[in-house]
């Protein structure tokens, strides 16, 4: 008489263990989403094909030094996929109509330098009348600020987008430091050019766009370049009473 195989069925525990290393290994991988790697090639690629994306939030246009010369405004946008999310570069402020969010749209003759699309005059962008199911888990990522201490382990080089805490800020003559902080640790951003001075107070939340990290002094802080830009977002304010702190939300 044979024998029959038996299946055993995995142990609470060990299921317990798995779903752990699982959700773990998300959270990695979600720490790296809205940092562009330096390893990705320096050269913009034209992407000629057609994309559809849905627009999940647009900054304010801003002006910025051209390459050629003179003064030109661009602004910042994220959109998604059903599978990814992008960090655009938007060089015509006349789009910006389009870029609202939750609109859908049709991108093409767009070029994609280091995982950032770049959207010039000569790329064609068209609004469609159609709903755009993306999944939740790619919107929560979209969203997502990379930790400070992730940060720290990236190349120097490497482009970062996220929302922080301006825990404090030294003004110097040519630039100011500012330091920014989450529940990770600290670290310095450098403010230059027209990022020299912004209104600003600790506790402010400060949404940095395009920043780069660089060794300066063999320490690895943020710098601002051409494209970048900041958004003062107003945040926890500490507020010293006698023999006791409360913290006011502003709003």
């Amino acid at each position: 008489m044979g024998t029959k195989d038996v299946v055993q069925a995995p142990r609470r525990d060990d299921a317990n263990e798995n779903g752990l290393k699982e959700e773990q290994s998300g959270q990695r991988q979600n720490q790296k989403t809205q940092v562009q790697s330096k390893v990705t090639s320096r050269r913009s690629v034209l992407q000629k094909g057609p994309m559809t994306v849905m627009v999940l939030k647009a900054a304010e246009p801003f002006e910025y030094e051209s390459p050629e010369g003179g003064k030109n405004t661009m602004f910042h946008a994220t959109v998604v996929t059903a599978s990814q999310f992008f960090q655009v570069k938007v060089f015509n402020a006349n789009l910006k109509e389009k870029f609202t969010k939750q609109k859908v749209i049709t991108i093409s003759d767009y070029f994609e330098c280091r995982g950032i699309l770049e959207i010039n005059k000569a790329s064609s962008v068209s609004g469609l009348d159609q709903k755009s199911e993306i999944p939740n888990s790619i919107v929560k990522r979209a969203k997502e600020t990379p930790k400070i201490d992730c940060l720290r382990k990236q190349a120097s080089g490497t482009f970062m987008y996220g929302l922080f805490v301006l825990y404090q800020k030294k003004v110097n003559k040519k630039n100011v430091i500012y330091e920014i902080q989450d529940n990770t640790g600290k670290m310095d951003f450098v403010g230059n050019g027209k990022w020299h001075i912004i209104k600003c107070e600790e506790g402010d939340k400060l949404r940095l766009f395009c920043f780069q990290l660089r060794t300066i002094d063999q320490k690895l802080k943020l710098t601002c370049g051409n494209h970048s830009f900041i958004q003062v977002e107003a945040g926890w304010r500490n507020i010293s009473f006698p023999e006791r702190q409360i913290i006011l939300s502003v709003f």
